[in-house]
């Protein structure tokens, strides 16, 4: 456990807290402060815990356990004293560093980020500051990145639908924390990893930074005004991006026809889009300009893109994101068989129900919402037809073809084929046509 000891006057935190807080924050009152323990942390939680009795917020933190060190369980221990001595709720994750095909920095930061998306806090507080802003552009810079990775590290983000992460140190350096740290005496622990400079981000704060530092004093504002310009191209880019995917996928689908009006560079964007939307990983420059050629390509009809989490599927014009593990795809699955009432909107499971010509009657008895089988068969106006003979007409991959979901009667006869039709026995006019969220809904209008 270390101290800070400085002569130096310590920058005034908290007014810029509170003021950063006024400006972005004001309607998000619960914070969680992701706390390692170390120096960027614990002082970016104490001076949260000072603002409690100015701010109308509450202060909770969050420790992940990675495990992955001989003092990880000595942390912990660290950040549960100091919690309960400043009177913060702390909530300790232990968490499985799984690697995926990433590497040990990649799969540790993968594990952090879905505890932090576990979170019941407004918003995640991380205390990245100014030289970990500097050392991530330059990491960027040199492995080739594009916008978005130059573009480091944004002030606030959203994490989900109802969790943003904020980074307020960002505008401080290193130097300044260890002020503020020794003129309040805090303590905190060292991590013994950063200093091995065998992991080019500590080889670049060790040796390779400060040589650039010492003949250009302020290299990291500079290159901070560099990271700020191009945060504003990116959410430019961004803004285009959307409105773009919105034309490409007005039938809630990628359809690739519409996808070829646009020019070179936005088809492009929208592959990158598409892999992001989908969690499937990062693409690279060359993957991306490769299968947009492939796609261009008129005749095309069936094609796959390899990606780092799964891969894209091209089946005739349609493009479906496939996830290496169909279960992180679709969590849902694992809910499945479950009883339904028409209209009923289970808790994890993305069903929703939209009127239509032919639906199900409100007042139908309990259905069995589950995976098609191989003899299931709806009854159309022309006869019964196999369900999946239906969901190839309608154009669905086949990966889907097997999971798609259906409800059955009493008797596991099917009665209602997600997002596409009803059975004529027992639909009625203006009824409701069930479909799940994240599948491909051929007869839904959104």
């Amino acid at each position: 456990m270390a101290n800070s000891t400085s002569n130096k006057p310590a920058p005034d935190l908290a007014a810029a807290l509170r003021q950063q807080w006024s400006a972005l924050m004001a309607d998000r009152c619960v914070l969680e402060v992701a706390l390692s323990g170390g120096l960027d942390s614990v002082v970016l939680l104490h001076v949260l815990q000072r603002l409690q009795s100015e701010l109308p917020i509450t202060v909770r933190a969050v420790h992940v356990h990675h495990g992955l060190q001989a003092a990880a369980d000595e942390w912990v221990v660290f950040c549960q004293n100091l919690c309960a001595q400043w009177q913060i709720p702390l909530r300790v994750e232990k968490v499985a560093v799984s690697r995926n095909g990433q590497g040990i920095e990649g799969a540790a930061r993968t594990a952090r980020y879905a505890a932090f998306a576990r979170s019941e806090a407004a918003a995640l507080v991380l205390a990245h500051h100014q030289d970990d802003q500097t050392e991530t552009f330059m990491l960027a810079a040199l492995r080739g990145g594009g916008l978005r990775a130059l573009a480091a590290m944004p002030p606030l983000r959203r994490l989900d639908a109802d969790k943003v992460l904020w980074r307020p140190l960002l505008p401080f350096s290193r130097a300044q924390l260890q002020q503020y740290a020794a003129a309040w005496q805090l303590p905190y622990v060292e991590d013994g990893s950063n200093h091995d400079t065998s992991l080019l981000r500590n080889w670049l704060r060790q040796q390779g930074l400060p040589p650039w530092q010492a003949r250009l004093p302020h290299l990291a504002a500079q290159i901070g005004s560099s990271i700020g310009q191009l945060q504003d191209a990116l959410a430019l880019q961004d803004e285009v991006c959307a409105q773009d995917w919105q034309q490409v996928c007005a039938g809630g689908v990628f359809d690739v026809q519409h996808w070829r009006r646009l020019s070179p560079q936005r088809q492009q964007l929208q592959l990158h889009y598409f892999a992001r939307q989908h969690d499937l990983g990062v693409p690279s420059r060359s993957s991306i300009a490769a299968f947009a050629a492939q796609l261009r390509l008129p005749e095309i009809t069936q094609a796959q893109w390899p990606l780092p989490q799964g891969a894209a599927v091209l089946h005739r014009h349609i493009l479906w994101p496939q996830r290496a593990d169909i279960q992180q795809q679709w969590p849902w699955l694992a809910q499945l068989p479950c009883c339904v009432a028409v209209g009923d909107k289970p808790a994890r499971i993305p069903l929703h129900w939209q009127t239509h010509a032919l639906g199900l009657p409100a007042a139908m008895g309990p259905l069995w919402l589950r995976q098609v089988q191989a003899h299931d068969t709806l009854l159309l106006k022309v006869g019964r037809k196999n369900v999946k003979k239906m969901l190839q007409e309608q154009k669905i991959a086949p990966f889907m073809r097997t999971i798609w979901p259906i409800l059955a009667d009493e008797h596991q006869r099917c009665v209602a084929v997600s997002g596409v039709a009803v059975a004529v026995d027992v639909g009625v006019a203006g009824g409701l046509l069930p479909w799940m969220a994240g599948l491909p809904n051929t007869n839904i209008k959104f």
